[in-house]
């Protein structure tokens, strides 16, 4: 694994992931000045569908952001469609690719041997990444300090959903329901997958939660569609902080105007950046 120095601290690293059965790339965002004793805390940072590992960097502050902290941020890829699970079939690419078994079994502990990572550990995430985010700490609570999604896509079985995750499936040149399988003929997988259903999962991690209402911010773009989606993922982020709330977790929520695109993510991210340092001090 050569990785390409494409900035100040920024790596690009291209390697073969036995559990996706192909080449993966994950975006590495290295802290300045020497390494801590007890090694780097770690951000695993996810993306949304239709993107990749580099749109955090190309989208937002995150750059900047990290060099002024001692995080080591990790931004790996998760399929463009790939919901942060292990799929049981082939997706358009050829392979069935096991985003979880790459991100947590494969990609966590090269950090740790690699690049100097501790176990003090944070996931966060837009939109299908704020969905992947709540899914691993309610799997794997013992991984992470702390979670967040931003926008986040979370309630599977809520109505609705299906009719969305097949047009981004059909948009992606997937099949729909290749995931977890048919909304219909499925229904126990897509509610095991369901961290709205599992929240007593995440009491016992601290859990961040954003949304924006459908209005745009300043300087926010007019993309088709992406007012709705927000509304649809406000909703389901209010209804997970309330059920977590009566759990009496430990959850921070931020809730204002916004859309489901770049320039509401961008003041989301620097609002979420606080709470990353405060998390993984």
């Amino acid at each position: 694994m050569m990785p390409e120095v494409t900035g100040a601290g920024v790596e690009e690293l291209r390697f073969f992931s036995p559990a996706v059965g192909r080449e993966v790339g994950v975006t590495l965002l290295k802290p300045p000045g020497e390494r801590p004793p007890g090694g780097y805390p770690v951000l695993l940072l996810l993306h949304g569908s239709s993107d990749d590992q580099r749109s955090w960097t190309a989208q937002t502050q995150i750059a900047e952001l990290a060099a002024a902290s001692k995080v080591l941020v990790a931004m790996p890829e998760g399929g463009r469609l790939g919901f942060y699970t292990d799929w049981r079939v082939p997706d358009r690419d050829g392979t069935i690719p096991r985003w979880e078994s790459f991100h947590l079994g494969e990609l966590l502990p090269m950090l740790e041997t690699e690049y100097g990572a501790s176990d003090a550990r944070m996931v966060a995430g837009i939109s299908m990444g704020g969905y992947g985010a709540l899914r691993y700490g309610m799997r794997h609570p013992e991984l992470f300090r702390a979670v967040a999604s931003l926008s986040g896509i979370m309630h599977l079985t809520r109505p609705g959903m299906a009719a969305l995750l097949g047009l981004l499936s059909v948009r992606e040149g997937h099949r729909p329901g290749k995931i977890w399988g048919p909304r219909w003929s499925s229904r126990a997988v897509w509610a095991e997958n369901d961290p709205l259903l599992h929240a007593e999962a995440l009491a016992s991690t601290r859990v961040y939660l954003a949304a924006g209402d459908g209005h745009k911010v300043a300087g926010e773009e007019t993309v088709p569609g992406m007012g709705l989606i927000e509304r649809y993922s406000r909703s389901m982020t209010e209804e997970l902080a309330a059920r977590l709330h009566v759990l009496n977790a430990d959850v921070t929520t931020d809730f204002g105007a916004g859309t489901h695109f770049w320039q509401t993510w961008r003041g989301a991210l620097e609002r979420l950046w606080p709470y990353v340092v405060d998390t993984l001090r």
